[in-house]
């Protein structure tokens, strides 16, 4: 499928990562290389050709600390860590390796399939850590284990353990044969429209997800329901689930959280009058789909 954040290619040895030793060897790989970041949401590009910045992990060892270096895994027989810069130290890296701090959204219209994907598990991970600094179980401080994959409470009393979360987003692109339900958020630019979506809430099947939340922001009534594929969402941290769905009714109640909702054709979609959603995204090749007839 061709949208951004799914072509990682990476052996992410989940359970050798488990096994301290194992990964302090990884760390004192000479061949192993790091992928920067600043704070969680950008990622450090290389000039001129648009690519990820990796820097030698021994050209790193002596500066930051071995717990500032999460295990992201093995690619081309290549170890990777991820690094977070802070405020005060990604201007220096900007200058000394040539590269530019961009946004990840942004970068995944540049850059190949793979990568995207490398910068999204990076980002999603070092976003987790941020967040999860204090026992959510009794407040004590947390210590990251396991590559940096699992959050131990410091409190001997407590030991909860805490790992990276996932949320599941449904997105679907609902029709009735020769119109698309498309809806935009009040925060987006004027003309731009997209497919509808929403979380997953607790005790619901993702098929039950699909029909409440097109109920609840167009007051549309969906019946069958068809998984197609997903894609990590790494704004922050979700799963987009894709469905293509029929609709039973096609009176339009604009929910709450949108701007507008409409019933779109194929003729409309394609004149190229309606922004659509970008080309990396699971949203947009839901709709292509729609338009090439294959619902």
């Amino acid at each position: 499928m061709d949208f951004a954040f799914v072509g990682g290619l990476l052996e992410r040895n989940g359970e050798s990562r488990e096994d301290a030793s194992w990964l302090r060897a990884r760390f004192d790989d000479d061949l192993a290389h790091v992928i920067v970041l600043r704070g969680s949401r950008d990622v450090l590009i290389a000039r001129p050709e648009p690519r990820l910045l990796r820097i030698p992990l021994p050209l790193l060892r002596d500066r930051f600390d071995a717990g500032r270096f999460t295990y992201l895994g093995e690619q081309d027989a290549n170890t990777l860590f991820a690094l977070s810069l802070r405020d005060d130290e990604h201007d220096e890296f900007l200058a000394i390796h040539q590269a530019v701090a961009t946004e990840l959204r942004a970068a995944a219209m540049n850059l190949p399939p793979h990568e995207a994907g490398l910068a999204a598990f990076a980002s999603s991970l070092k976003y987790w850590q941020s967040r999860s600094r204090h026992c959510g179980v009794c407040g004590a401080h947390t210590l990251l284990s396991a590559g940096g994959h699992r959050a131990l409470c410091s409190n001997a009393s407590c030991g909860a353990a805490f790992f990276p979360r996932t949320d599941p987003c449904v997105i679907m692109l609902v029709h009735d044969g020769d119109r698309a339900l498309l809806g935009r958020q009040p925060s987006w630019p004027e003309g731009r429209y997209s497919t509808l979506a929403g979380f997953v809430e607790p005790g619901e099947t993702l098929e039950d997800a699909v029909r409440r939340e097109t109920f609840e922001e167009a007051g549309i009534r969906v019946g069958d329901c068809t998984y197609i594929g997903s894609q990590p969402w790494p704004f922050p941290a979700s799963l987009m689930l894709g469905f293509e769905a029929k609709a039973l009714s096609d009176d339009i109640r604009i929910g709450a959280e949108m701007a507008d909702v409409r019933w779109f054709t194929r003729e409309e979609l394609r004149n190229g009058s309606v922004k659509l959603s970008p080309r990396f995204s699971i949203s947009r090749y839901l709709i292509d789909r729609w338009l090439e007839g294959a619902a």
